[in-house]
């Protein structure tokens, strides 16, 4: 069986469910995973260094 996991930002799926991540993975479910943004955009100018 396949699992997607859609998420809006990088890393949303380790913070959200890698637990179940890990478990689906580990039972045989083929798991992949959508992520919508790549995340520089969501942060403001201050906290990105060049």
């Amino acid at each position: 069986m396949r699992v997607l996991l859609i998420f809006s930002h990088p890393d949303d799926e380790v913070l959200a469910c890698g637990g179940t991540v890990a478990r689906l993975s580990e039972e045989g479910f083929e798991v992949y995973t959508l992520i919508l943004g790549e995340g520089i955009t969501s942060r403001d100018k201050k906290g990105i260094q060049n």
